[in-house]
């Protein structure tokens, strides 16, 4: 089984218009409201695609119960942890293939609430399953948050997915999860290395088992437990919507961790998760909101993708 873990979920609103000009008035020509966050945006990938997975994160406020009903739409399984405070709300404006993201910053939450959600990844994971942490963290979050919900999925079997930043990142890298996938940003910011394989390189060194790292449309580099150092990616860019696309590339990683003891080191192996992980990037940028991916464009863009050691 797969678990995503949102620590800072928010109700996500798109606002499609034909073109953005700030200071200007716009009309929408279409809106969607819909639970979100970057977890979220994982499990639903994986979900469409035909894997079973649980959510979990904290929510509150009035879009307590539409997180859990708009997932639960979609055949999500849910283990939410309330929260005394509204859950936050995040505005992406869509115009052609270019998205303006304002997001909200999440407001603080007791500590009670941190170690319910730690004690919702101890007791609904075990041996062989998968746990992506995926997104912001809200304000006055505890800094080693990360690392206790790291220590709690090693002690319960599982293998960690982290799409952190930061100090966050830095302090579970002792703790060894088994994949690290900042995008080339937030690895820059963790290591101070500019260079993404550079990057990768530090952050293995650091304790993790890979890294897998997004580089947007220019794909992606992984830096696997042996070997050289891969990149992968499509011919050229695709127009669309690309919020989403890194959540994607998580879930197709945890897609193909799930069930396995640990990370392998064989390089068909990595080679094919590689491939599954820009196509199923490249598929939700074909979609007009995240967390959606059409199998068929997954196949065909899985045949394009181009993969081969690191200059």
């Amino acid at each position: 089984m797969i678990v995503t873990v949102t620590p800072n979920p928010a109700l996500d609103i798109t606002y499609r218009v034909e073109r953005l000009v700030p200071g200007t008035s716009h009309r929408v020509e279409d809106v969607t409201e819909r639970a979100g966050g970057k977890g979220v945006n994982v499990a639903r990938t994986l979900r469409c695609l035909g894997y079973a997975v649980l959510a979990t994160g904290p929510v509150g406020g009035p879009a307590a119960a539409a997180f859990v009903a708009d997932l639960a739409a979609v055949g999500i399984d849910t283990a939410f942890v309330p929260s005394p405070e509204p859950t936050r709300r995040s505005v992406a404006i869509v115009a052609g293939s270019q998205a303006t993201l304002f997001n909200e910053a999440g407001h603080e939450v007791p500590e009670s609430v941190w170690a319910d959600l730690e004690a919702v990844v101890s007791s609904r994971c075990g041996r062989g399953d998968v746990v992506v942490v995926s997104g912001s963290m809200p304000t006055g979050a505890p800094v080693d948050l990360v690392a206790r919900l790291t220590r709690a999925a090693g002690t319960a079997g599982a293998m960690m997915v982290l799409d952190v930043r930061g100090e966050p990142l830095a302090r579970s890298l002792p703790l060894r999860p088994a994949v690290v996938a900042p995008n080339a940003e937030e690895a820059h910011e963790t290591t101070g290395l500019a260079n993404p394989v550079s990057a990768g390189r530090a952050l293995v060194a650091a304790g993790a088992g890979c890294a897998v790292i997004s580089r947007g449309a220019a794909g992606l580099v992984a830096v696997p437990p042996a070997g050289p150092a891969l990149c992968a990616r499509l011919p050229k860019p695709l127009a669309g919507n690309p919020t989403g696309a890194g959540d994607a590339l998580k879930a197709a990683v945890a897609a193909r961790l799930d069930g396995l003891p640990t990370v392998p080191d064989d390089p068909v192996w990595w080679s094919d998760t590689l491939r599954a992980a820009v196509a199923w990037s490249g598929a939700v940028v074909l979609q007009p909101v995240a967390g959606v991916a059409d199998p068929t464009d997954v196949a065909r863009l899985a045949g394009e993708v181009v993969i081969g050691p690191c200059p």
